[in-house]
């Protein structure tokens, strides 16, 4: 087995490690900054920047800095209630026409990708209807962002228990890109460690169904337990005590990702961080938590291979 470093290209997810970044410029600056000096990461996962200045001394520094960006429109989605499968027409081409808006900001900002979600489970029609309506859209937004040179990642997210959106599960997710392979460039999937137990799914199921479409993964943590403050999609540490994920887990995660062939391709695979701080956690200490446990999880893959031979 190659080393870890040959083999992934390591991201961290910004947002929720520091999310007083969103509303401090100072706070913004020197987050940013701590990721950005942090050879251990190869990509930053940022949050849409408003500030146009901001933006291209955003991409000033990841020049400087020899490091990639992926930008992330999660909380645009969120924050204007987007939806891109509405059954209203006008709503659903206005959420798209917002989202391609965002991908100047990103192309301007220096990244290279951009995540994106489904909108809310909203059952209101046929599944199938809902379904192709997604399609539609992404059929737009993947032709816009080869326009724009980015690779565009769709996000399996939680669809019963939190943010409770529409498109999440990794079967709905092969019957998607079923739809969407054969007229479509850039689009793959990101994969979220975290949001497999939300989604009632094992590991191995979740990693096997996706396999061909993979573009990007992410390592997190879960509670599913309803007496927690964290219940939901909350992405405690790693070891968390009424949590889903530790160095086990994130060991059963890599190798199938590895049986599945999506690390060990030719190039790197993605790799990010996804961790939350609650009031009174440190970030410094959490991401060196996440660090470690990444670690103690590939050694644990490297040993498991090497006694089955590989």
């Amino acid at each position: 087995m190659k080393h870890w470093q040959e083999m992934l290209e390591i991201s961290l997810v910004h947002p929720g490690l520091w999310p007083d970044a969103a509303i401090n410029d100072r706070v913004w600056e020197h987050s940013v900054r701590t990721v950005l000096e942090d050879s251990f990461f190869e990509r930053i996962e940022i949050a849409p920047i408003a500030n146009p200045t901001r933006r291209r001394q955003f991409a000033e520094w990841l020049r400087v800095a020899n490091i990639k960006a992926s930008y992330l429109l999660q909380p645009l989605i969120f924050g204007k209630e987007l939806n891109i499968h509405s059954l209203n027409k006008e709503e659903q081409m206005q959420a798209v026409k917002h989202i391609i808006q965002a991908m100047d900001d990103a192309v301007e900002a220096g990244a290279d990708r951009v995540a994106i979600i489904s909108g809310p489970k909203e059952w209101k029609g046929k599944y199938e209807d809902e379904l192709n309506r997604l399609s539609d859209s992404l059929l737009l937004i993947d032709k816009a962002a080869k326009e724009r040179n980015l690779q565009l990642d769709l996000e399996l997210f939680d669809t019963d228990i939190d943010k409770k959106r529409f498109f999440g599960n990794s079967e709905m997710a092969a019957d998607l890109m079923g739809l969407l392979e054969e007229h479509t460039t850039n689009l793959s999937l990101l994969v979220d460690l975290s949001h497999v137990p939300l989604l009632g799914e094992k590991i191995e199921n979740t990693v096997h169904n996706t396999k061909s479409w993979i573009g990007h993964v992410h390592i997190g943590n879960c509670s599913i337990d309803r007496e927690d403050d964290r219940f939901g999609d909350k992405h405690p540490y790693f070891g968390y005590l009424n949590g889903c994920h530790s160095v086990s887990e994130v060991a059963q995660f890599l190798k199938a990702l590895v049986e599945v062939g999506y690390i060990n391709r030719s190039g790197k695979a993605g790799l990010g961080i996804e961790i939350m701080t609650l009031a009174g956690e440190e970030p410094g200490l959490l991401i060196a938590g996440a660090k470690r446990t990444l670690l103690k999880a590939l050694h644990a893959l490297e040993v498991e291979l090497i006694k089955d031979g590989k």
